[in-house]
């Protein structure tokens, strides 16, 4: 099985030696579930395209980034055309954070900054029906760092799982083989820890500060998410609520 990772953005200098790239995170979360998968990277966010041979990959995934989909920036308006070919085609399709985002806007939905700020931390995600069917019962626990979101839900996706402060915290799609979270379950509890920390990280007000830090002390499921990430890639046929 061939994976294309769609690069939209590096970890930094200061991350990447200890924690790697984000398709290192994400070749390492998805392998335990997806042991057959070989993965290649292109780095949209530098300028490649994605590929004109869809034929030559089984998925594609999106990878966050510090970009924001409504930004004037040459890979962006590539990007999403590729993504329009790929569900044309009918491959299998996935996307985090970021990716979340440009799937959702690529495919009628709106994206913007949100006026509450960051989300940042662990959270519960509440599971709709087709998230039950997609995942197994029971909230979703999984890590944050955002403040842009989906605020109008593209009209071919349905909600999978939403938190109070992310209402659109992921999608499946009902037309073709494709799923989004806009949480990070390819993130390390270190890695987001080292993401908040000041110099290299981002300064957050003390008080949100130390609410996700507190936060981190919780348990997460993050094979949970992967493995229902895997029904999709394989393109396997999941009920819908």
């Amino acid at each position: 099985m061939k994976i294309c990772i769609l690069e939209t953005d590096t970890t930094g200098p200061a991350f990447e030696p200890v924690h790697g790239s984000y398709a290192d995170m994400f070749s390492r979360w998805l392998a335990p579930v997806l042991p057959e998968a070989r993965f290649t990277r292109v780095f949209v966010a530098e300028g490649e395209t994605v590929p004109e041979d869809l034929t030559a990959f089984d998925a594609f995934l999106v990878t966050g980034s510090r970009a924001g989909v409504y930004e004037d920036r040459p890979w962006i308006a590539p990007l999403i055309a590729g993504l329009q070919r790929i569900a044309a085609a009918r491959v299998p399709l996935a996307g985090v954070c970021f990716g979340h985002q440009v799937m959702a806007q690529a495919f009628g939905g709106e994206v913007r900054k949100s006026p509450d700020g960051w989300v940042v931390g662990r959270h519960d995600h509440d599971l709709s029906a087709t998230g039950a069917a997609v995942f197994g019962p029971g909230a979703l626990p999984a890590l944050s760092i955002h403040q842009d979101q989906v605020m109008v839900p593209p009209p071919r996706a349905e909600r999978l799982f939403s938190t109070a402060a992310s209402p659109n915290g992921g999608f499946l799609y009902s037309d073709f083989p494709a799923i989004s979270s806009q949480a990070h379950p390819e993130f390390t509890l270190d890695f987001l820890r080292a993401l908040i920390t000041p110099p290299d990280g981002v300064r957050l007000a003390d008080d949100l500060h130390a609410e996700a830090m507190a936060s981190l002390s919780g348990p997460l499921d993050q094979q949970r998410i992967a493995r229902g990430f895997a029904r999709v890639l394989r393109g396997e046929e999941i009920a819908h609520g």
